[in-house]
């Protein structure tokens, strides 16, 4: 398999922009029968229509999604783009398919349908599942993670929450030529493909004491011990109610939480970082972009600027160390995607370009980058026994090399 990126900054242009791209990809030498591509663009430009435009001009399938950022190999990270990965081979096989609208009560069998309408059509057992789902408040990330997880079987599932600059009406999903703010994508990736996969978020504990999770559905905490969710954080010194009147949570950016999710299984071993979304003071609430189940342990924690640098280093060094160890007999790989956290972008400031740059000089030869910034991310954390432990981060950088 060999990978093509193209990129184009034509946002307000969509003929222009779907030409640039399909020269881009003629100009490293064109697709082959098997192809699928995964395309990542800023919020702000005509999506139905572009979507259309790709769906008659490209001759392969292409899912994606909108994002604040994106990753590619010239340009590191970037805004105001539009980045197309088409991954193409004789050797390797694909398979993309969409939900239908979900809801908290349908998760279960659209997942499914989905998944198993990949399945059939690819024919054999997927090495990857690559994920984007929709960008709900009432669905948690985990969700999808858990249900994809059990359908397949365990397989390595890689992916990221849609985001965007604008509002979150245009927070997107895109396949099959249309755009969607209720409906996930996935794809399986089957043939002569050897993922590997890595993980990384630094954080600093802050409050020091864990508390435990007294009242909690899915991704809604309401009790901390005694207290409500917003009395715990005045309890920890956050300017909730300051911040509230600013309109923005801006102030909760570096400060998620580390949670030890109580589910009874390999994923309360591992501590894992959980974002706030939004609050809610009538009734004391906490929404997240990821689940956190009653009798978790939770403590405040924050991210630094020197966290992501390090924490980004520390994903590519380890992404290089295994393409370089599943390399050993003569297998290449070309292509690497990188989803990092929306809050890692915003808690740069002034130096967003960090981690593009980071990946770009540093990035093996020949292979190629793309990415974008996501609200929640998906990698495995653990491969024990071949056996892979998916879940859904936040405030991480994941990579996933092919």
């Amino acid at each position: 398999m060999r990978s093509i990126v193209a990129v184009t900054n034509k946002l307000d242009d969509v003929k222009g922009a779907v030409a640039e791209l399909q020269d881009r990809i003629a100009a490293q030498g064109g697709v082959g029968e098997n192809s699928f591509g995964i395309v990542y663009c800023d919020g702000g430009m005509a999506h139905e229509d572009f979507m259309r435009a790709i769906k008659e001009q490209m001759p392969f399938e292409v899912i994606g999604c909108t994002c604040v950022a994106s990753f590619d190999t010239d340009n590191g990270a970037s805004v105001s783009s539009v980045v197309l990965v088409v991954m193409t081979g004789d050797d390797v096989k694909f398979a993309g398919s969409l939900t239908g609208p979900l809801t908290p009560q349908n998760m279960r069998i659209e997942l499914e349908t989905a998944y198993r309408a990949a399945e059939s059509a690819l024919g054999e057992h997927e090495k990857l599942l690559f994920l984007i789902p929709s960008y709900k408040n009432d669905v948690p990330l985990d969700e999808y993670v858990n249900i994809l997880n059990e359908f397949s079987g365990g397989v390595p599932i890689f992916g990221g929450l849609p985001s965007s600059g604008i509002a979150s009406g245009d927070v997107l999903t895109f396949a099959d030529g249309r755009v969607f703010i209720d409906r996930a994508a996935i794809l399986l990736i089957g043939g002569n493909v050897r993922p590997v996969l890595s993980v990384q978020n630094f954080l600093s504990d802050v409050s020091g004491q864990k508390h435990i999770v007294t009242s909690a559905d899915r991704n809604v905490v309401r009790k901390v011990g005694d207290m409500t969710f917003v009395d715990y954080l005045r309890h920890l010194g956050l300017p909730v109610d300051d911040s509230i009147k600013q309109g923005a949570l801006n102030v909760y950016v570096p400060t998620p939480l580390k949670v030890y999710l109580s589910t009874k299984d390999e994923r309360d071993k591992i501590p894992i970082a959980r974002s706030i979304k939004e609050l809610n003071l009538e009734d004391g609430a906490g929404v997240f972009f990821g689940e956190i189940s009653e009798n978790s342990a939770i403590s405040l924690v924050t991210m630094k600027r020197k966290d992501i640098i390090d924490s980004c280093k520390a994903a590519l060094r380890e992404i290089t160390e295994k393409m370089n160890a599943s390399s050993a007999d003569g297998y290449k790989y070309s292509t690497l995607f990188c989803i990092s956290c929306g809050g890692r972008y915003v808690i740069m400031g002034e130096d967003k370009d960090t981690e593009g740059d980071i990946l770009t000089w540093q990035l093996p030869r020949g292979v190629s980058l793309s990415g974008y910034y996501a609200f929640g991310e998906v990698c495995p954390t653990v491969v024990d026994n071949g056996k892979v432990l998916n879940r859904a981060h936040n405030h991480s950088i994941v990579m996933c090399a092919m």
